[in-house]
């Protein structure tokens, strides 16, 4: 079931995307941290170093003259060092909401599909002895919500580029069975989005 609904989100969105004149892609660097929020620096900054990359594109569903609803679909890695890599892909639901000079700010929820490995050796007791078990991951699910403002560079160019600073928090589950069901995560993203055009595809009769 957790693959179907991912495919579900995969499948609309890409979908969806392929109706746009234009096609954001986004990219972003992330620190990820292993707690609630308000913890780290001022609150949103893990204090260790948990290096991640975020990978994404989406959909307008609706714009108006200052706000627009949108759906995204990303493609995340992170390294928690004697702790876990960890693959997403996810999807969110976002209110965007121009503020003035270029600004905007950012509201989303989404949820997805995590695939975690170990970062320690894992064994098994077989025949008496620990065996060393194959470190193939666990399927797990997300579930998001983060908070961001931006900046869009066309509002002084002609770059269709927006450069944004995102928290995110994320819960993680299962962890571990019976005694941590849910990890709660931070993230703090760094990225940008860029707006690529599509070629225009002139229909003639007969073709």
């Amino acid at each position: 079931m957790r693959p179907l609904f991912t495919l579900f989100f995969l499948i609309a969105v890409i979908t969806a995307s392929a109706q746009e004149q234009t096609l954001p892609l986004s990219l972003s660097l992330f620190n990820n941290g292993t707690s609630l929020p308000g913890k780290g620096y001022a609150g949103v900054f893990s204090k260790s170093i948990h290096p991640g990359i975020c990978l994404g594109t989406a959909h307008r569903y609706r714009q108006g003259q200052r706000s627009e609803l949108f759906q995204t679909l990303k493609l995340g890695y992170f390294y928690h060092r004697y702790n876990q890599h960890g693959l997403q892909l996810y999807s969110e639901f976002g209110y965007r909401y121009r503020i003035t000079g270029g600004f905007y700010a950012e509201g989303l929820l989404g949820a997805g599909y995590l695939h975690s490995f170990a970062d320690v050796q894992q064994f098994r007791l077989e025949d008496g002895r620990y065996v060393k078990k194959k470190n193939w991951g666990r399927p797990q699910l997300m579930a998001t919500a983060s908070l961001a403002l931006g900046y869009d560079l066309q509002s002084c160019s002609t770059l269709p580029l927006k450069l944004f600073l995102q928290y995110q928090f994320w819960l993680q589950t299962p962890f571990v069975n019976k005694y941590v069901p849910l990890l709660p995560n931070t993230a703090l993203h760094l990225g940008a989005i860029y707006s690529l055009k599509r070629p225009r595809h002139n229909n003639h009769p007969g073709s």
